[in-house]
């Protein structure tokens, strides 16, 4: 098996070390067995153990920080004091209920992922081989990455408690809090990103193939069969046609997956965002030391959780360039081509992207720049409103003190 893993010779090959990493985690309760096309989905009592141990975790993680109140100390603002309370255990109830929604959606992970087998056996019939091995290695990298990213703010956090004027103990729960629920939020974000570089790498496997018969003037293979000397023509246009739709499926598929548990992210970052700059400007302001050391271990986090939302949005605009991409070939190809057939399968194949275009998105928005410029104008917006509230607040209690 760890051979298939460097060498591996098909998208299954490529996903099952990656989804037994989430499953010690709890994260990807059930297993991928057997070979294709004969392959199905396995809960094993591992795997419900590690669900268990997921939701004991998180429970854990909740009961710490509310029983002893660890960062909820007067620091002359509300909303600090509010904040800093109940950040973890809130992020720890979302990854458990986010873990439920992967157990009840394994089904539909699994027909994910035969479409995906399915499409390279596509695209192999028309001559494309492709390289899974490379798939895999980037995957990899990707995962060392966000991996680095939790590890690296979950060390600094833990070096701070040794210039800090507040005790080792609760440290040790703020690193354990932000470890647990930082690899959980990485491997939800992990999943996605993942989803989108196999079908990127797909499509971009169509726009090698269109590249290279416009190249050669030649949209037609033969192709001889396996037990016989008979050989049939392959119409390249139609294949390619046929692949780009199911990848079009298979992205709706990833969305409909995929649309809350995103949606859950964001949010939780986007507010997340918002404390996290409102505790910065009143550490700066009228904070001390030890509040300043607080909010630096908060702005860490907050500028790893940022990164990994941005890789969302990298992958989906990825999805949306390389599909702009295989529009631009499929005009020049119209305008070369001087058969009236195969002119018209272009056609065709092109008002199928215009219409039906693959594109990562949930409910409210789609994963794009413009969004992301967006939502940083929405946390810039709520940030100026939450300023002002809170100093009426002041303004009023000083009005209080005087009165009295």
């Amino acid at each position: 098996m760890g051979c298939s893993y460097k060498n591996p010779r098909h998208v299954y090959d490529v996903l099952r070390p990656l989804l037994a990493f989430s499953k010690y985690f709890g994260l990807t309760a059930f297993s991928i067995v057997g070979e294709p096309p004969y392959v199905q989905i396995k809960v094993t009592g591992v795997e419900y153990a590690a669900l268990l141990m997921n939701f004991v975790a998180n429970l854990y993680c909740v009961y710490i920080n509310v029983a002893n109140s660890r960062l909820s100390r007067w620091t002359g603002s509300a909303v600090m004091n509010l904040g800093l309370g109940f950040l973890f255990p809130l992020g720890a109830i979302i990854m458990i209920v986010l873990a439920i929604d992967n157990f009840m959606r394994r089904d539909a992970t699994c027909q994910i992922i035969g479409e995906l087998f399915k499409v390279d056996r596509y695209l192999q019939r028309i001559g494309h081989q492709l390289d899974h091995r490379r798939q895999y290695v980037t995957l990899v990298r990707i995962l060392f990455v966000v991996l680095m990213l939790i590890a690296t703010g979950t060390v600094f956090a833990l070096g701070m408690s040794t210039i800090s004027e507040f005790s080792i103990r609760n440290h040790l729960i703020n690193s354990f809090s932000y470890a647990l629920t930082g690899i959980q939020f990485m491997i939800v974000n992990f999943h996605f990103v993942a989803a989108a570089r196999l079908v990127s790498f797909r499509l971009d496997a169509i726009k090698c193939s269109l590249k290279k018969h416009l190249d050669t003037g030649s949209w037609c293979i033969e192709q001889k069969q396996r037990w016989g000397r008979r050989v049939d023509p392959v119409d390249v246009v139609s294949e390619l046609a046929e692949d780009f739709a199911a990848l079009v499926d298979v992205v709706e598929r990833v969305n409909r997956i995929y649309s809350n548990q995103i949606i859950a992210l964001i949010t939780g970052v986007g507010m997340f965002s918002i404390f996290v700059i409102y505790a910065t400007s009143f550490s700066y302001y009228v904070g001390r030391s030890r509040e300043t050391r607080l909010t630096l271990i908060l702005l860490t986090a907050c500028v790893v959780y940022i990164i990994m939302i941005g890789l969302i949005f990298f992958a989906g605009v990825d999805v949306e360039n390389t599909s702009n991409d295989i529009v631009g070939l499929l005009h020049e190809a119209i305008q070369r081509v001087v058969d009236s057939s195969t002119k018209r399968k272009l056609i065709w194949f092109s008002q199928q992207i215009l219409f039906r275009r693959p594109k990562l998105r949930c409910i409210f928005y789609d994963y794009d720049w413009k969004t992301m410029y967006n939502m940083f104008g929405f946390v810039v917006t709520y940030l100026i409103i939450l300023l002002q509230f809170d100093k009426f607040s002041d303004d009023a209690s000083k009005k209080n003190f005087l009165t009295s």
